[in-house]
C-alpha cells in the first residue's frame, strides 16, 4: 500500500471519528435533557399513582416495597442529572449508557403497574401507557437504530407483562397500545437515521469546503473517499506572494500583521474557489493553489490565469481601502504553470491534507520570484500560455534558466483581450 493511498485511508477514519465524537456529544447533550423530563415524570407518577387516589377517597394503602422502590428511583432521576453534567462524550459510552438507564427506566414502570394489581388501583393501562411513551420519546436522542429498537422491545415487554398479569393482554386496548408504541418507534428510528444522514453529510461537506471549492467538494461527496486518491496529473498550479512582505510587517505590531493577511488571504482565496481551484496552503505571505485535481478539469489552465488576473484586480481595492487609511499599497507577484504533479493526501491523522507535489510546483514557485525583475504582476509558462489559446492578451518576455530545469522556461505577461 502507497504512502499516499494509506494516508487517505488515515484521512477517512479520521473524519468518521470526529463524526461519532460529535453525534456522541449531541447524544449525551438529549440525555441531559431527558435526565429533567425523567424527573418531571417521576412527579407525575408519583402524583397519578399515590396521590390521586387518596384525592379521590380511594381506600389505598402503599406498601414498603413501593416507597422502596419510588424512593431509590426518584435518587436514581436526580443522581442522573447530576452525573450527566459531569461526563464527557465518549462515542464509546454513548451506545451503553443510555441503554443501561433504559432497563432502569422500565424497570421502575414494570413494577410500579404490578403492584398497581395488588392493590384497589387495579390495571391502569392509560397510566402504564403514557409511561411507556415517555420513555420512548427519550430515544429521540439515541445515535443508533438498534437502540431505538431495543427501546420499544422494553416498552412491548413492559405493557405485555402488567396486561397479562391483569388477564388482559387479548383485549383491544392493549393491542392498540401495542401497536402505537411500535408506530412511534419506527416515526423515531426514521427521524433519527433521517437526521443522522443529513448530519453527517453537513459535517462531511463543512470538512471538505475548508479546503476544496464547493463544487468539487460535492463531487467527492458523491465518489467517497476515492476522489481523493493518489493520482498523477497534468495541472495549472498559482503562487503568489506579497513583495516586501518582511520589511513591511517588522514595522507593525503582531494583531494588525494577522488582520492584514487575514482580510488579504480571505479575498484571494474567494476567488481561487470561485474559479474551481483549490487553495492547497498558505506560506507565510504566499499562497499555493491548483486547478485539475481532484476532479480531472480540462480548462485547468484558463480557470487558473483567470483567477490570477482578478487576484490582480481585487488588489487594486485592497490597496483604495489601505490608500484611504493612509497606509502604503501592497504589491503582489504571481506564478502560473501548467505541468504533470503527483496529487493525493498527506500527513497521516493528526495533520492530514490534499497537497500536489512535482516539478510544476517548483516551476510556479520560481515563476513567481520572477515577477519582480520583469516588473509585472502576473506571469505565466509557455506552456500554461499554450493551454490557453487566444483567451488571453499577453506579451512573450523572454526564455529564463531555472534552478533544476534543463531546458529554460519561456515566459508570458499576460492581461485581459481588448
Amino acid at each position: 500500500m502507497s504512502r499516499g493511498t494509506r494516508a487517505t485511508q488515515i484521512a477517512a477514519l479520521e473524519a468518521r471519528r470526529n463524526e461519532e465524537q460529535t453525534l456522541a456529544a449531541g447524544a449525551l447533550e438529549g440525555e441531559r435533557r431527558a435526565s429533567i423530563a425523567r424527573v418531571a415524570m417521576v412527579a407525575l407518577f408519583a402524583f397519578c399513582a399515590e396521590v390521586l387516589p387518596r384525592l379521590q377517597g380511594q381506600d389505598f394503602v402503599s406498601g414498603w416495597g413501593r416507597q422502596l422502590v419510588g424512593g431509590s428511583y426518584t435518587a436514581f432521576a436526580i443522581g442522573t442529572i447530576l452525573i450527566l453534567r459531569r461526563v464527557r462524550p465518549d462515542p464509546g459510552k454513548a451506545r451503553v449508557r443510555p441503554m443501561i438507564m433504559t432497563v432502569v427506566d422500565f424497570g421502575f414502570v414494570t413494577y410500579m403497574g404490578l403492584s398497581d394489581l395488588e392493590t384497589s388501583l387495579g390495571f391502569r393501562p392509560e397510566l402504564a401507557a403514557a409511561a411507556g411513551g415517555v420513555l420512548i420519546s427519550f430515544a429521540v436522542t439515541r445515535i443508533a437504530l438498534w437502540q431505538v429498537a431495543t427501546t420499544v422491545a422494553l416498552a412491548l415487554a413492559s405493557f405485555s407483562i402488567i396486561a397479562g398479569r391483569a388477564g388482559r393482554l387479548d383485549e383491544p386496548t392493549t393491542l392498540f397500545v401495542l401497536a402505537g408504541f411500535i408506530a412511534l418507534g419506527f416515526m423515531i428510528g426514521m427521524t433519527n437515521r433521517a437526521v443522522r444522514r443529513m448530519f453527517t453529510e453537513l459535517r462531511r461537506r463543512d470538512n471538505l469546503t475548508r479546503f476544496l471549492p464547493r463544487a468539487v467538494a460535492e463531487r467527492v461527496l458523491a465518489h467517497g473517499a476515492g476522489a481523493l486518491s493518489p493520482v498523477q496529473r497534468e495541472v495549472t498550479v498559482l503562487f503568489s506572494d506579497i513583495r516586501g512582505f518582511t520589511a513591511l510587517a517588522e514595522h507593525l505590531p503582531p494583531r494588525a500583521v494577522l488582520e492584514l493577511l487575514d482580510d488579504y488571504f480571505g479575498r484571494m482565496a474567494l476567488i481561487v474557489k470561485g474559479h474551481e481551484g483549490v487553495v492547497g496552503k498558505f506560506l507565510g505571505d504566499g499562497m499555493l493553489a491548483y486547478w485539475g485535481v481532484p476532479d480531472d478539469d480540462g480548462d485547468h489552465a484558463r480557470k487558473a490565469v483567470r483567477a490570477a488576473l482578478d487576484m490582480h484586480k481585487e488588489l487594486a481595492d485592497v490597496n483604495r481601502a489601505r490608500a484611504q487609511d493612509g497606509q502604503p499599497p501592497l504589491r503582489i507577484g504571481i506564478g502560473v504553470h501548467t505541468g504533470p504533479v503527483a496529487a493525493g493526501m498527506l500527513g497521516g491523522a493528526e495533520h492530514a491534507e490534499y497537497t500536489v507535489i512535482g516539478d510544476a510546483v517548483n516551476v510556479a514557485s520560481r515563476i513567481e520570484g520572477l515577477t519582480k525583475r520583469h516588473g509585472v504582476d502576473v506571469l505565466v509558462s509557455e506552456t500554461t500560455w499554450e493551454r490557453c489559446g487566444d483567451r488571453f492578451g499577453g506579451t512573450r518576455l523572454a526564455a529564463e534558466e531555472i534552478r533544476g530545469r534543463r531546458e529554460p522556461v519561456v515566459l508570458y505577461a499576460v492581461s485581459e483581450r481588448g
